[in-house]
C-alpha cells in the first residue's frame, strides 16, 4: 500500500475515534445520564448491523434492495457529527434543516482526502434525503436504535411517545410493528444461549 494513502487513511481513522466518546445530545436532553447515552459511533454500529439484517430479510422478501449498500450506509449516516458534534433531533427540528448542511460540510472536511470520498458523501447525502429504499431502512435502524437504547430510562418516559409517530417518516407498516415489539417489551434480548451447558 502506498504510504501517503496509509497516512491519509489513518488520519481518519484517528479522527473518527473521537465519535466513541461523543455522547448522543438527544438522550443528554432528555435527562439521561452520561452512563445512560451511548456515543454516536455504538449508535452507528447497531444501526448499521441491524439495517443490513433487515435489508437481507426484505430482501429475501422479494424487494430489490442493494444489503452492501445498506450496511454502508448505516456505518457512516452520522460520520458528520464527529467533526461538527451531535445535535438531537429535536434541535434539529427547531433549527429547520439547518444542520444537515453543517453535518455535510463536516463529513466533508472528515473525508476529503480519501479516495472513497465521493462515495461516502453520496451515501451520507442519500440517507439525508431518504427517497430510497435503502436510506428509508437505515432510517428505521436509526430510530428503532434510539428506541432501544432509551426503553428502560425513567427519563426518557416521555420521548418514547416520539418513537411511536416517527414511522411516518419511513413508510413501513413494519417499523411502526417494530416499535410496539419492543415498547411491548415481547421482544426480549436473546438470552438462550446462556442455558447452554459445556
Amino acid at each position: 500500500m502506498n504510504i501517503n494513502d496509509l497516512k491519509k487513511i489513518l488520519k481518519v481513522f484517528l479522527t473518527l475515534q473521537w465519535a466513541k466518546e461523543l455522547p448522543r445530545q438527544g438522550f443528554i436532553a432528555m435527562g439521561f445520564k452520561r452512563n445512560e447515552a451511548d456515543s454516536v459511533a455504538a449508535h452507528s454500529f447497531s444501526t448499521a448491523l441491524l439495517a443490513y439484517f433487515l435489508a437481507r430479510q426484505l430482501q429475501k422478501e422479494g424487494e430489490k434492495i442493494d444489503c452492501d449498500k445498506v450496511l454502508k450506509m448505516g456505518l457512516v449516516h452520522d460520520i458528520g457529527e464527529t467533526i461538527v458534534g451531535d445535535v438531537g433531533t429535536f434541535v434539529k427540528g427547531m433549527a429547520g434543516g439547518v444542520f444537515k448542511d453543517i453535518e455535510i460540510e463536516g463529513v466533508k472536511a472528515l473525508v476529503s482526502g480519501l479516495d472513497s470520498k465521493k462515495e461516502i458523501m453520496e451515501l451520507v447525502s442519500e440517507y439525508n434525503d431518504r427517497n430510497t429504499m435503502e436510506a428509508r431502512i437505515v432510517k428505521v435502524a436509526d430510530n428503532l436504535d434510539a428506541l432501544a437504547q432509551a426503553k428502560g430510562v425513567p427519563g426518557a418516559k416521555d420521548a418514547l411517545k416520539y418513537f411511536k409517530q416517527v414511522y411516518h417518516i419511513t413508510k413501513f407498516d413494519w417499523h411502526k410493528k417494530a416499535v410496539d415489539l419492543i415498547l411491548s417489551g415481547e421482544i426480549e434480548p436473546a438470552r438462550e444461549w446462556q442455558n447452554v451447558r459445556h
